[in-house]
């Protein structure tokens, strides 16, 4: 657990509850037998890994874009009726996933008007803000993945990452590990101090926000939303706060605020989320 992040509450209740029923730490553990073969298959596959890399201003502009399709696929109503139906709550590991944890914050706002623009648009920025944190986060990942090859990514003509993928897969092993040791791959992997400079200066696009029509439309879904909704905000208040009891610790991931569940949270959030959207924008990785 010392190795783990002071963050990483998943992993750290895991390890509490292996060193709890096993009097033990989990690397002291011996491994599973291989009773199925799995491992001996593993090891005799050839597993060829591949991560496919773009600049981060063009990537953060398709990230957006992306955002923007799901909301006009109908994201709203489908948390709505997820909510409706306690298939999705703040407290679930779902109800925690980019996109919709944003959605559900959104929806079960207490500070709910009809025809909030202002809250519509906080909203769509902080999805996208966090779609695109992510994205970056999986960088940093896979940079210290030596098994992945990177390949970089025209999307003008993905193809040619295709026809790339597919040559470095026909080729021979040693060849294949030759590649990922070379200089080139490297070059691929280092951190580019231009890209940060240039996102410093991204300023998002969302059709969801500039398009009269889109706008309009997204604002009556999510009236429509909201008002059913605040019909069953107290029960959906009350079984996210028996919920978050079985995953005690996203309480502590959000705040560290005890008992009270991630509804709950999301509700003070809520209060305050165009002050919070206004300081995130100021931050170094806000459009990151």
């Amino acid at each position: 657990a010392a190795q783990l992040s002071a963050n990483d509450w998943y992993r750290l209740h895991r390890a509490l509850v292996v060193a709890m029923q096993t009097r033990s730490q989990a690397a002291a553990l011996p491994p599973p037998p291989d009773d199925s073969g799995l491992d001996a298959l593993r090891a005799s596959l050839d597993l060829r890994c591949f991560f496919l890399t773009a600049p981060r201003v063009p990537l953060c502009r398709r990230i957006d874009e992306r955002c923007g399709a799901m909301l006009q696929a109908g994201l709203l109503r489908e948390v709505s009726d997820l909510l409706l139906q306690r298939k999705l709550l703040p407290s679930h590991p779902a109800g925690r996933a980019i996109g919709y944890r944003q959605a559900l914050e959104y929806l079960l706002r207490p500070c709910y008007a009809p025809r909030d623009a202002d809250a519509l648009s906080s909203f769509v920025h902080a999805f996208a803000a966090a779609s695109r944190r992510y994205a970056q986060q999986q960088t940093k990942w896979f940079r210290s993945e030596p098994s992945f090859e990177w390949v970089h990514v025209d999307w003008s003509a993905p193809e040619a990452a295709a026809e790339r993928v597919l040559a470095s897969v026909r080729k021979p092993r040693l060849e294949h590990e030759d590649d990922l040791a070379a200089p080139r791959q490297a070059e691929m992997r280092a951190v580019k101090p231009d890209e940060g400079k240039a996102m410093k200066r991204y300023v998002e696009r969302h059709d969801a926000l500039e398009d009269a029509a889109v706008r309009e439309a997204l604002l009556r879904e999510a009236d429509a939303c909201c008002e059913t909704l605040q019909l069953a905000r107290a029960d959906l208040l009350a079984a996210d706060e028996a919920l978050a009891e079985r995953y005690p610790w996203h309480a502590a991931d959000a705040g560290g605020e005890g008992g009270t569940g991630s509804a709950a949270r999301a509700a003070q959030r809520m209060s305050g989320w165009s002050a919070a959207r206004g300081a995130e924008a100021r931050e170094p990785g806000g459009a990151s």
